[in-house]
């Protein structure tokens, strides 16, 4: 049987687009930043959906690369962490090839946590 109901991104969207239209407007001034702050929360849910893990593999693959194992990158990033904070990344050629690493992280990131800030060039 096909599921025609909305998914959880289609929920989060029409969640988002109505609290936006109907329900801010209507807030009270003293309750605004509250308001604003469940805005901001769905629209990162928002784009934590859209972007599921599309870029997880590639970015799994460029810490393994980094530190010579294989895994997904929730068991990676930790390895990482570790690494780096043991010393494994101070040699010039090593942080070469991490900085670009760290900075696809960065975006992966900013693209759901913060867009504008990433659109911005920051």
């Amino acid at each position: 049987m096909i599921n025609d109901d909305p998914d959880a991104r289609d929920l989060v969207a029409i969640a988002l687009r109505t609290f936006r239209e109907t329900v801010l407007p209507a807030v009270p001034a003293e309750q605004r930043f509250a308001a604003l702050m469940i805005a901001s929360a769905l629209g990162i849910a928002e784009r934590e959906l859209e972007a599921g893990t599309a870029k997880e593999p590639a970015l799994a693959a460029a810490v393994g690369a980094l530190l010579n194992e294989q895994g997904d990158l929730a068991t990676l990033l930790p390895r990482l962490c570790a690494s780096i904070d043991a010393g494994a990344f101070d040699a010039p050629d090593r942080q070469a090839a991490l900085r670009p690493v760290l900075m696809e992280i960065t975006r992966a990131r900013l693209a759901v946590s913060n867009p504008k800030r990433l659109e911005s060039g920051g």
